[in-house]
C-alpha cells in the first residue's frame, strides 16, 4: 500500500525508468492470432473500444499487446444495479503469440493502473524475471483509470473541488483531525446515490474470476478446472489475498510481493505499515557510506554509516528549528522547506532504492550545504514518467481520490479511530515507530478513512480472513527493509494460507524488482515452472549489495533465518 506517494509514481518507482509508449491515436492495422482471429483496428485509447459483455481481444498499442473492455455487472447478485466496464491488457511473452500461461497482475495502490504498468514497461521487467513461457494480463480495477464506475470522487461538481483546501498537516492537531472527519462525512454524503460503493476489493476479485471464466471458454478450456495464476504487488497483494481466501479451490500459482497486512487493510488503518521504514533508511546510510563520496554525494567525510545518519538527523533538526526560506524567485511564490515537507518527500524515494537513493543523497547533501536548488527541481511537479497516460483524465489527483475511496469502501464502517483521542494515540505510535516516516504516515495513511461510511453491497462486503488451504500453495515475497509493507505483514498473512512460504530478499525497497537478486529470480522461476517452493526461512542476497550507488559484484549466497 502506497498511500503517501501518488499512485502514478508508485508504479514508476517500482519499475525504474519507464519506457515511452506511442502518442494516443488510432489507425488501421492487420492483426492475426489465436484469440482475435482476423483483421481488427489497433486501438490506442480505451475510449475507442466500446465495452462488451462477451470477451473480445483487440490489438492495441504495440505488437505484443491486446486489449479488452469488458462489460460487467455492478453487482453480480443484483442485475438491477446496472453495469460498468473493466479495462484489460495482455502482454504476450517471448514469441508474442500469447500461447503461454496467463498470469493476472495488479501493480498496487489502491488506484494503480495495470494498463499504465503495461504501457510503461513494468510488465516487460516482470516477464524478464518470470521467463518466456508466460503472458501477463493486467487490468485497471474498478474506478481506476480506464475502468468504471467513473469517476471515483468526493465532489458533486468541479467548482466545489476547486474551492476546497486540504487540511494542513502543520495546523492544530484537533483542527487537522476535525477537518479530515468533515471531509470523510462530506464524501460519504456526496456518494449516497452514486455507484462508488461498487468499487471495493471483493468486487475486483469477482471481476477477475468472471473474466477468467470467459477467457478460458474463449480458448476452449473448462473454467471449472483451470486455475487462476496471479501476481500482485503492494495493494495488489490485498487483491491476491482476498482472491485466495474467497476462492481457494481456484488458485494456481500465486506470488504476493511487498505485502500489505490484509486483515488490517479492511479496517482502513494498518498500524504496522512503517515497522521497517527506519531499517530502510539504515540501508540508505550503509549503502551511501560504502559507496563513498565519489558515488554517493551525502557520504562526505563521514567515518561510518552511523556518523552519516547523525548528519542526516542534524539536517532534519535544522529544518525543524529554522526552515529554509526560498524568496529569491527560484520558485513562483515564496516557500519554505520544513522538516515535515522534506521527510514527506524523501520517504517515498526509498520505495525504489535504485532511483530514489541517489536522488535523496544529492538533495540531502545540497541542503546540508545550504543549496536548495536540487530540492526545488526535484519537487517542482511534472509526471513521474516520460510518457503520456492512457487516460489523460486520470491524473495524480484522480488516482489519489481513487486510492482513498477504494480503501475506505473496503473499510466500510470498521475504521477504528473514531475520536480525536484514538487518532492522537495512533499518531503518537506512528511517530514513535519511525523517525523518518512516522509523522508523514500518521498524517496521511493513519487518518485516511476518518469520517467515511461508504458501505459496499452485501454481495461485495468482505467478511474477513480465516485459515484456508488453497489448491496450490502461495509464495509470499518480501524485502527485509520495505518502507511501507514490512516483512511482518507477509509473515502474518502467510499464516492464513496452509503450506504457503515466505521468501525474504535482503534488500531495501518496495518489491523485489527494485534491486536485482538472481537468487530470488531463480526461486520465482522454479515456483512458476515446477510448483516448487523455497525452503521456509530462505533469504536471498542481492547480486550487488550497493547497487544504487556502486556496481560492485559479490558472491551470491543464501542464508537461513533461525
Amino acid at each position: 500500500m502506497s498511500h503517501i506517494s501518488s499512485i502514478a509514481s508508485a508504479a514508476a518507482l517500482l519499475a525504474g525508468v519507464a519506457s515511452a509508449w506511442p502518442t494516443l491515436f488510432s489507425r488501421e492495422e492487420t492483426f492475426i492470432n489465436g484469440t482475435t482471429n482476423g483483421t481488427n483496428t489497433r486501438i490506442y485509447d480505451f475510449a475507442d473500444l466500446p465495452p462488451r459483455p462477451d470477451l473480445v481481444w483487440t490489438p492495441c498499442w504495440e505488437d505484443r499487446f491486446t486489449c479488452a473492455n469488458l462489460e460487467v455487472p455492478l453487482d453480480y447478485e443484483d442485475e438491477s444495479a446496472g453495469t460498468t466496464n473493466v479495462a484489460f491488457i495482455k502482454v504476450s511473452g517471448a514469441g508474442g503469440n500469447g500461447a503461454g500461461q496467463n498470469i493476472y497482475f495488479n501493480p498496487g495502490g489502491p488506484g494503480g493502473s495495470g494498463v499504465q504498468s503495461a504501457l510503461g514497461g513494468l510488465l516487460d521487467q516482470v516477464l524478464s524475471v518470470f521467463g518466456p513461457g508466460y503472458n501477463i494480463i493486467s487490468f485497471d480495477p474498478r474506478g481506476v483509470n480506464n475502468s468504471g464506475p467513473s469517476p471515483l470522487t468526493c465532489w458533486s461538481d468541479a467548482e466545489a473541488k476547486a474551492a476546497y483546501s486540504q487540511p494542513s498537516p502543520s495546523s492544530d492537531l484537533k483542527e487537522f483531525y476535525a477537518a479530515n472527519v468533515a471531509y470523510g462525512e462530506y464524501c460519504t454524503k456526496t456518494n449516497e446515490e452514486t455507484n462508488v460503493k461498487y468499487a471495493g476489493t471483493l468486487a475486483v476479485v469477482q471481476d477477475i474470476v468472471h473474466f477468467h471464466e470467459l477467457d478460458i471458454v474463449l480458448n476452449g478450456g473448462d473454467p471449472a478446472t483451470t486455475p487462476i495464476w496471479y501476481y500482485g504487488v503492494s495493494y495488489g497483494t490485498v487483491i491476491g489475498q482476498t482472491l485466495a481466501v474467497t476462492y481457494p479451490d481456484r488458485i494456481g500459482r500465486m506470488i504476493l510481493d511487498g505485502n500489505v497486512y490484509g486483515k488490517q487493510h479492511f479496517t482502513g488503518y494498518v498500524s504496522s505499515d512503517i515497522d521497517d521504514t527506519d531499517t530502510t533508511f539504515a540501508y540508505f546510510f550503509q549503502y551511501c557510506f560504502e559507496a563513498g563520496p565519489s558515488k554517493c554525494p551525502f557520504a562526505g567525510n563521514s567515518s561510518s554509516a552511523s556518523a552519516l545518519e547523525t548528519r542526516y538527523l542534524n539536517l532534519l533538526d535544522r529544518l525543524e528549528n529554522e526552515p529554509i526560506r526560498i524568496s529569491d524567485h527560484a520558485t513562483p511564490t515564496p516557500q519554505i522547506i520544513t522538516r515535515f515537507g522534506f521527510s514527506s518527500w524523501a520517504f517515498p524515494l526509498t520505495y525504489s532504492p535504485a532511483n530514489g537513493f541517489p536522488i535523496l543523497a544529492r538533495v540531502a547533501a545540497d541542503l546540508e550545504n545550504g543549496n536548495y536548488s536540487t530540492y526545488v527541481a526535484a519537487t517542482s511537479g511534472g509526471s513521474s514518467g516520460s510518457s503520456a497516460p492512457s487516460n489523460p483524465n486520470y491524473d495524480d489527483a484522480a488516482s489519489q481520490e481513487a486510492l482513498q475511496l477504494i480503501t475506505c469502501i473496503d473499510a466500510n464502517t470498521r475504521y477504528p479511530l473514531t475520536n480525536f483521542s484514538l487518532y492522537s494515540a495512533a499518531l503518537t505510535k506512528s511517530e514513535r515507530e519511525s523517525i523518518y516516516g512516522g509523522e508523514s504516515n500518521g498524517k496521511s495513511n493513519v487518518i485516511i478513512c476518518a469520517g467515511f461510511g461508504i458501505s459496499p453491497p452485501a454481495s461485495q462486503l468482505f467478511p474477513g480472513f480465516s485459515k484456508v488451504k488453497t489448491a496450490s500453495p502461495i509464495l509470499f515475497v518480501n524485502n527485509v527493509a520495505d518502507p511501507v509493507t514490512p516483512l511482518s505483514s507477509a509473515l502474518r498473512m502467510s499464516d492464513y494460507f496452509e503450506d504457503s512460504v515466505v521468501l525474504t530478499q535482503d534488500t531495501p525497497g518496495h518489491g523485489f524488482i527494485g534491486i536485482k537478486s538472481s537468487c530470488t529470480h531463480e526461486h520465482l522461476r522454479k515456483y512458476l515452472d515446477e510448483g516448487v517452493l523455497p525452503e521456509e526461512g530462505t533469504v536471498c542476497e542481492p547480486d550487488h549489495p550497493y547497487a544504487p550507488f556502486a556496481d560492485v559484484a559479490v558472491e551470491r549466497k543464501v542464508r537461513r533465518i533461525a
